[in-house]
């Protein structure tokens, strides 16, 4: 059996939620022993969780002695200002609060965003391609990854695409309102279902845990298939049988293809390799939802 493993996630909303999932699951099938600690602003009880009631600007708890911290916060508003509190600030305190306390953390891994791309030429985009992004969630983010790599740990930033699954149906909504993004201009489209990334930082986890996998500073998190967004919603509006569609604005301002070559380089396997294996469900439960 393994050495026994404890992790820290800090932010435990619904990616946390299924990065704790993930690891419970993993580390059971590896025989490992494992402790999961989370920070979250509310109270919860949580059966395999040990939950700490902390907002991070506010002062300092006590915190417990984790190998591995994954900061995975979500912004309290969609503004300049929000993202300053809560991916810089709050994750300054969080890194203070550690330091100051001798926790001995192995890795510290960051939850970021593609958005620190400001490609827009359906360009692909890996891990070595130029980070400049255009609008203020993605220079943030930037901001706040290198506040992640001054940490006094051993660093990784996960730049995810698009997340999808449940609870997330702001796209298929659209599609099921006859909505379809329009062909031209083409926009390509990059996705990954939620349980996918959980499941990619608790295989890094793991596998640095068990077999000293080299962690690269960064990882793009993606499915095997961008695509142009219409050429999805129009597969969206197939499975849901709209016949009456209409064509608008894709409404974003890049077109950029990720690379997830890094990300299954590691062993890493999709659970969902493109939209096609991840919306059915989520189409057939929306659908079902909106005939309620």
């Amino acid at each position: 059996m393994a050495a026994s493993l404890s992790v820290l996630i800090a932010g435990f909303g619904d990616i946390g939620h299924r990065i704790a999932d993930a690891l419970t699951d993993q580390a059971e099938a590896a025989t490992i022993p494992i402790t999961l600690t989370a920070i979250r602003r509310q109270p919860e009880q949580h059966p395999q969780v040990e939950v700490l009631n902390w907002d991070m600007q506010s002062p300092a708890i006590s915190l417990p002695t984790v190998d591995y911290v994954i900061f995975c916060v979500s912004a309290d508003e969609l503004t300049e200002q929000g993202y300053q509190r809560s991916y810089l600030d709050a994750q300054t305190q969080l890194i203070n609060a550690l330091t100051t306390q001798n926790v001995p953390v192995q890795h510290y891994f960051f939850c970021s965003s593609s958005s620190v791309y400001g490609q827009n030429n359906h360009e692909w985009v890996d891990e070595q391609s130029l980070a400049e992004p255009t609008r203020f969630t993605g220079k943030k983010m930037l901001e706040a990854e290198a506040i992640a790599f001054n940490s006094p740990w051993p660093s990784t930033a996960i730049r995810a695409t698009g997340l999808y699954g449940p609870g997330r149906t702001r796209m298929m909504s659209q599609v099921l309102e006859g909505k379809i993004a329009a062909a031209e201009p083409e926009c390509y489209s990059n996705r990954i279902h939620v349980d996918d990334l959980a499941g990619f930082y608790a295989h890094l986890i793991i596998e640095h845990h068990t077999h000293n996998l080299e962690l690269a500073p960064i990882y793009l998190a993606c499915d095997d298939a961008p695509v142009a967004l219409h050429q999805v919603q129009t597969w969206m509006a197939d499975q849901l049988e709209i016949t009456q569609r209409e064509e608008v604005p894709a409404g974003r301002t890049g077109s950029k293809r990720i690379s997830n070559a890094l990300m299954k380089s590691t062993g890493f396997r999709l659970t969902y390799p493109s939209y096609q294996e991840g919306m059915p469900p989520l189409l057939a439960a929306l659908k079902t939802e909106k005939q309620a």
